[in-house]
């Protein structure tokens, strides 16, 4: 993979982070309300770690964002806050007392979500809800009719779709594949045991399937169309962790495409988005496809985006010799980024979400399909699920 096309920044993880925090510290909130473009969004974090730490930092670069708080209850928090010259709250309640608020990330664990996301939702404030929205079908269902009674916008953080390595993939896998007949899948890494250190990391909810692979089925959704029925077995044979370790899934769309995947955060492998897309700078980049898509017409590795087909005179086959197509896509900025764009737009109203959250919901269908059929031994029909 030509490592230029998805590398945003350079440098070490270490130095990356620390050296964009310590941009920020001691900076005070800007006392401006507008930027050349209008009056400045104004946008809270809820959540600081890892994700939502970056989430923070993009607020504070982006010129039409004001950051005006953090909120978490860990001590941790505070500090991070100061860094950033921002207010600490500990919890929502707390900071919508303070603070006019336009839109609100929530990047705390998953298993909060549906909690926190209810009281912005509740006081007509637009949220970005990393993903999975939340854990539970219902819940986000419950989150999807609030948010109508109230105007609230829910967009939801599958940050990939905004990649444009992601947007192009999806146009050759539509427009140049013929008809699609399978994809495959691979997601394999090792989360070293300083990842499990918070305990509700080792907790049903918070495994790899609803963590991770929650990104790859969303991204098979919005690419191959909608999934009519998964079946799965897991196993949590690498940890004495009550979450899974391993999964392998078959899936059958509702265009007649079948596919497989499998996912492993217990395993030294180079065959992940994670590690292939070069999308988060604080991650080593290693120059693989994990995954392929198959049609008629063609083949595509992915992300590198190597088109497959025969340019042959006479009759197409094994027998003749293949090409490969190499097509490059310039990304200009980090999908994180572009997702807090978006988001940006929704909350004036220039834009719908791209993942809207009834679009997550049915993401989150999808994956929890595969705990399902996993638990049960069944195909599981992904709508089902309520």
């Amino acid at each position: 993979m030509a490592a230029s096309h998805f590398q945003f920044l350079t440098g070490s993880p270490a130095s990356l982070a620390a050296s964009r925090i310590s941009a920020h510290r001691g900076q005070k909130m800007p006392s401006r309300t507008s930027s050349a473009s209008g009056p400045l969004v104004r946008i809270a974090v809820v959540g600081t770690g890892a994700i939502g730490r970056r989430h923070a930092l993009f607020c504070m670069e982006e010129p039409d964002v004001s950051l005006v708080g953090i909120v978490d209850p860990a001590e941790s928090a505070g500090g991070f806050a100061a860094d950033l010259g921002v207010d600490h709250h500990r919890s929502l309640d707390a900071l919508l007392e303070r603070h006019k608020v336009d839109g609100i990330i929530i990047a705390a664990p998953t298993q909060l979500h549906r909690d926190i996301a209810m009281v912005a939702i509740s006081h007509g404030v637009s949220v970005l809800i990393e993903k999975p929205i939340t854990v539970l079908p219902a819940e986000a269902a419950e989150l999807v009719v609030a948010a109508r009674s109230t105007g609230a916008k829910i967009l939801v953080g599958h940050h990939r779709r905004h990649n444009p390595v992601v947007q192009r993939a999806r146009e050759i896998v539509t427009h140049e594949l013929g008809r699609l007949l399978a994809v495959n899948v691979l997601w394999a890494l090792l989360k070293p045991p300083s990842y499990f250190e918070p305990d509700w990391r080792r907790r049903i909810g918070a495994g790899p399937i609803l963590t991770n692979l929650v990104h790859d089925v969303d991204l098979l959704r919005y690419i191959c169309g909608e999934i009519s029925s998964v079946t799965a077995q897991t196993k949590a044979s690498a940890r004495s962790h009550d979450v899974e370790d391993t999964v392998a899934v078959l899936l059958a769309f509702e265009s007649g495409a079948l596919g497989t995947l499998i996912g492993c955060d217990a395993s030294p492998s180079p065959w992940s988005w994670d590690l292939n897309s070069g999308e988060n700078p604080l991650l080593p980049l290693s120059r693989e496809n994990s995954y392929r898509f198959f049609g008629t017409e063609g083949a595509l590795e992915f992300p590198d985006l190597h088109l497959w087909r025969y340019r042959v005179d006479g009759e197409p086959g094994w027998t003749q010799p293949i090409s490969r197509e190499n097509r490059t896509v310039h990304v200009a900025a980090d999908a994180y980024r572009l997702q807090l764009q978006h988001f940006v737009r929704v909350i004036t109203g220039e834009e719908e979400p791209l993942v809207s959250g009834e679009d997550g919901m049915r993401s989150l269908q999808a994956t929890a399909a595969i705990l399902e059929s996993a638990m049960t031994g069944r195909s599981v029909d992904p709508s089902r699920l309520t």
